[in-house]
């Protein structure tokens, strides 16, 4: 049963399925550049955020520790205070390499724990399966002896590990819970027939507590969110303002625009003087949505806190569903080989596999 309270500082928080308090806003650092990473989350700790999203592939969480480390020494918050969540890669999905995922991720964000640890995409693709592969080995494109988080084969497209399962997985990262690594655990990218496959996985020892998927006005995920609202887990929104013009949209937007720029949205943020941003996450977090910002922007990183204390009237909140055009940003089609891909349904007709982006999942671009 999922419930939600406000607190003072955080801002409005839910419990989870498993008994732990979520803040519903969290500082994302999904494509912040190293450089660039540790001075954001401290302005986002220091703004009132105390959920912090992380991941491995984005090869910064080290940069994350950094500041963390340095917020909770200069005690400017409590260890105890702060929600954090990672991601296992893909890598990393055979029960033999989920731990050392898990530690090297608590290394790098100088923690003895997160709160909350995903299996960040269904498929254990890029992978070989034969080792672990962690930022450390590189967290790009590269050819598979290199054994990078993203490996590649000799024909240039993105190796597939076939033989693994994310039942498999999800018992491995259970034992994660057991050994006092993570206090809770969930799912993203996955699609509803794979979380109610997990749901009913016979002996499943642990809840489902979130599913972080891409949700924005453009892609409500109205099915899904009920979903996850009957079976209790929390629905997580990566890209809540609608990802952008970015490296990874494949693509036209069937407004022609990107949610920020929508005339609709345009017409609220004039109407409620607030920006086309703050009213984009206010309709997720209206809907009872947790929701994952990012910026490295001091003052859009405030802003995008700033949306607690005003509502979206009834007409404004529901007329909301004249731009849910279904349009997915985030395909990953070169991945879509692997059986366990959950987007099939949304490859175009004859699709033929493309090969790997010579580009890391933050966008740097690259060449081997």
């Amino acid at each position: 049963h999922i419930t939600m309270v406000f607190g003072v500082i955080g801002g409005p928080v839910v419990t989870l399925a498993s008994g732990l308090k979520m803040p519903m806003v969290a500082f994302g650092t999904w494509k912040a550049p190293s450089q660039e990473t540790s001075a954001a989350v401290k302005a986002a700790v220091r703004c009132g955020y105390r959920f912090v999203d992380a991941a491995n592939d984005y090869a910064n969480e080290h940069d994350v520790g950094l500041a963390l480390s340095e917020l909770i020494r200069d005690g400017e918050v409590r260890r105890e205070d702060l929600f954090v969540q990672a991601k296992l890669w893909n890598t990393n999905h055979r029960r033999e390499h989920v731990r050392a995922d898990l530690e090297q991720t608590l290394t790098d964000l100088r923690l003895d724990y997160v709160d909350s640890f995903v299996i960040h995409w269904p498929q254990a693709a890029p992978s070989t399966g034969r080792r672990p592969s962690t930022r450390l080995d590189g967290a790009y494109p590269a050819p598979e002896g290199e054994d990078s988080m993203f490996p590649v084969d000799g024909d240039g497209y993105f190796c597939s590990d076939e033989d693994c399962h994310y039942l498999e997985t999800w018992e491995a990262t259970e034992d994660l819970v057991d050994a006092g690594l993570c206090r809770s655990i969930g799912l993203s990218n996955f699609n509803r027939a794979q979380v109610l496959e997990v749901l009913q996985k016979p002996g499943r020892r642990y809840p489902v507590d979130v599913l972080q998927c891409e949700c924005h006005a453009y892609l409500q995920q109205k099915d899904l969110v009920d979903f996850c609202r009957i079976h209790g887990i929390q629905f997580q929104c990566y890209s809540p303002l609608g990802s952008g013009e970015t490296h990874l949209g494949v693509t036209t937007s069937p407004s022609g625009t990107i949610p920020l720029k929508d005339p609709f949205v345009a017409t609220l943020a004039e109407k409620y003087g607030k920006s086309p941003g703050q009213i984009l996450l206010k309709f997720q977090l209206q809907r009872g949505l947790a929701l994952v910002t990012k910026s490295v922007n001091e003052d859009r990183i405030k802003s995008n806190f700033d949306i607690f204390d005003w509502h979206l009237d009834d007409d404004d909140f529901h007329a909301f569903a004249q731009i849910n055009y279904g349009w997915r940003h985030l395909q990953w089609r070169e991945i879509s080989h692997h059986p366990d891909y959950p987007f099939p349904e949304e490859l175009p007709h004859n699709y033929v596999l493309e090969k790997a982006p010579m580009v890391s999942s933050s966008g740097q671009s690259l060449s081997y």
